[in-house]
């Protein structure tokens, strides 16, 4: 009679559990299952139920140790797909990828856990392998939507747009009401340079779903916005709404900052300028006393250090050109003539470098050769992934920072520094919407004037040490005698001239950067006065370069 009565009390607790699940009260549900040690041993519905609310509550640790207990007597590939999935949660991305591994060990037809393996091991940098495992988990069930999104993701980030664009397709076959999709195949078209296309996949994106911020700044930076634009006027409605999240607000700020500054009207593009950038400050986390820090460490370093070159005598074919400066300098401009040769590949904003010197050690008082021999093996196994071409451009303008180690560890290379006008790279800088959290101090009017400082200020000690190595361009007399200075440019790097080169808006390699609009037009003289206009409003940037001897 016990058991029985035993055995009633449990169901209704079950059924409870179950209502409680549905009703989305998650905290009720895990009082319940913790009564009961029934519900631990032997009821792996139950548990399933439990498991997630635990997730929602987002106590993952706790839902760690309870499936790691169930594990013990119900070892399924459903279960290590979940503690798989639990614990990328965490973070613990190698600890998850065994436990994925697990589950197709146990059942090799499992889809989803192919797939979330594939996820984990792009986290991990395994990319090789996550293609693999995509593949795989799309053989098994061609309909899985999220391996084919997923998939179409990493053909994007790996730029292989049109490899990705079918992918893409693909997904929208299985769900033609997916707005980020719309919204990923109209970021690719603005790459490419096919305007009007993107411009028709943002509005898709925004059709099915008006509160995804992410399409709006994309139509808005790919467009001239005029009083009667459409998305201009959704903009401007959906900003009066109460219920938007600080990360929504901020894309939005951002997107009528832009329209507004388009229609002339300066003083909303400003206010909502502002909005934006402090709304995104507050969730970075930004130090200007480490980012002095990481500049005096650098000066610091090669003030100590004897240089230790290494030499070229390895099997490297090709020869890196790095691009650098203060960002918004022009130097995605430099990057598209150049690329326009026949002998140069376009490789864009690599990170090669950064991660190389970041590995190093160069802070642990490592030898100076010891670290080019690491900065050398390591940027080269990288770059030879993009291109067999004779010449790569890198052009990532923070390289500035690295040009010692550059010159060490690739002796080879060409350095082009490029020059523009204090006041319009800073005002650039202000307006732009950096994805980057190493662009935080674009954030700031006076962090902005007080970085531009400390570039300048290390780029003096460069050209102390190694003017003979920097071939530096002014952006105003590029744009302003431009035959000349692109024709003394190719002397410069040693590459034979090449009819094309003045055309270069006519080069369609893909453009990322937030100039991929400016590069596919013609030159525009005029663009450094530009800041001039907006004067009473960037007095915080001027008084400080004005302090500090800045001409502008």
């Amino acid at each position: 009679v016990k058991k029985i009565i035993k055995m009633s009390i449990l169901s209704e607790e079950k059924k409870k559990i179950f209502e409680l699940f549905n009703q989305k009260k998650y905290a009720k549900v895990l009082k319940i299952y913790k009564k009961n040690k029934e519900f631990n041993q032997n009821e792996p519905e139950i548990t399933k139920l439990v498991i997630t609310s635990e997730v929602f509550q987002k106590n993952y640790f706790s839902a760690e140790q309870i499936i790691l207990r169930f594990l013990k007597k119900f070892d399924t590939a459903e279960f290590n797909y979940l503690l798989g999935n639990i614990l990328k949660l965490q973070s613990k991305f190698e600890s998850a990828a065994n436990a994925f591994q697990k589950a197709i060990t146990l059942d090799n037809k499992f889809s989803e856990a192919y797939n979330n393996l594939a996820n984990v091991q792009k986290r991990l940098d395994l990319i090789e392998d996550a293609i693999q495992n995509y593949k795989k988990s799309i053989d098994l069930n061609p309909n899985n939507l999220e391996a084919n999104y997923n998939f179409a993701n990493l053909l994007k980030d790996k730029k292989q747009y049109n490899e990705a664009l079918k992918k893409y397709e693909k997904v929208l076959k299985i769900n033609p009401s997916f707005p980020d999709v719309y919204n990923n195949i109209g970021t690719i078209y603005s790459i490419l340079g096919k305007f009007d296309e993107c411009r028709d996949y943002f509005v898709k994106s925004i059709r099915l779903n008006k509160y995804f911020a992410e399409p709006y700044k994309n139509y808005v930076q790919a467009t001239k916005i005029n009083s009667n634009d459409k998305i201009f006027h959704l903009l401007k409605d959906i900003l009066i709404e109460k219920n938007l999240s600080d990360d929504q607000k901020e894309i939005f700020y951002y997107s009528i900052s832009k329209a507004y500054f388009d229609t002339g009207e300066d003083n909303l593009a400003f206010n909502n300028l502002k909005l934006a950038n402090d709304l995104k400050l507050k969730k970075m986390n930004y130090s200007k006393k480490l980012q002095n820090k990481e500049f005096k460490e650098i000066k610091e370093f090669f003030t100590n250090h004897s240089d230790a070159k290494e030499k070229n005598n390895d099997d490297n074919k090709t020869i890196p050109i790095f691009i650098l400066g203060m960002p918004r300098s022009g130097t995605s401009l430099l990057e598209q003539i150049i690329s326009n040769h026949s002998k140069v590949f376009g490789g864009g904003e690599l990170n090669f470098l950064p991660e190389a010197v970041d590995a190093s050690g160069w802070r642990n008082d490592r030898s100076l050769k010891d670290i080019t021999k690491y900065i050398r093996k390591k940027y080269y196994k990288n770059l030879e992934t993009i291109s067999k071409k004779n010449f790569v451009t890198d052009k990532l303008p923070g390289n500035f920072k690295r040009i010692g180690f550059i010159i060490n560890a690739l002796p080879e290379s060409k350095i082009i520094h490029l020059e523009r006008s204090p006041m319009a790279v800073c005002w650039s800088n202000y307006k732009s919407n950096f994805n980057s959290d190493g662009m935080a101090f674009t954030l700031n009017q006076e962090n902005i004037a007080e970085y531009y400082l400390s570039y300048r200020n290390l780029m003096n000690y460069w050209y102390e040490k190694y003017a003979e190595k920097i071939i530096t361009i002014n952006y105003e007399k590029l744009v302003n005698n431009f035959e000349k200075e692109v024709k003394d440019l190719f002397v410069k790097l040693d590459l034979k001239w090449e009819k094309q080169l003045y055309e270069f808006h006519k080069n369609d390699r893909p453009v990322e950067t937030a100039s991929f609009m400016q590069v596919r037009s013609k030159i525009y003289k005029n663009s450094s006065e530009q800041w001039k206009k907006y004067k009473q409003y960037l007095k915080p940037m001027t008084d400080i370069l004005s302090r500090n001897g800045i001409k502008f």
